[in-house]
């Protein structure tokens, strides 16, 4: 799995197999349509994993509290596309 950002309209984090997934995972959660998918796909940038893993684990849930080291780990070890931070305006 690979790091990825977008950072308009809406920033977020994103954890997939390539950045076209990640486009695909950014338009389901967090914004956007399919016919935004190339002008998304340019601004999807792909980062590196130490900065990925550090960022993701200093963010804060809803409540402002910061995820078990645990689960920071299994959620970065697993297989699964999720997008990792989102703009907190839109929770």
């Amino acid at each position: 799995m690979k790091f990825y950002e977008i950072s308009e309209p809406y920033y977020a984090l994103i954890k997939a197999r390539s950045g076209e997934e990640a486009v695909k995972k950014y338009i389901e959660v967090v914004a956007g349509d399919e016919s935004e998918f190339e002008i998304l796909l340019e601004d999807c940038k792909l980062v590196p994993d130490y900065y990925a893993s550090a960022r993701f684990a200093q963010s804060r849930d809803e409540k402002g509290n910061l995820m078990d080291f645990d689960e920071v780990i299994e959620i970065l070890e697993s297989n699964e596309t999720e997008i990792l931070i989102m703009d907190g305006s839109l929770l």
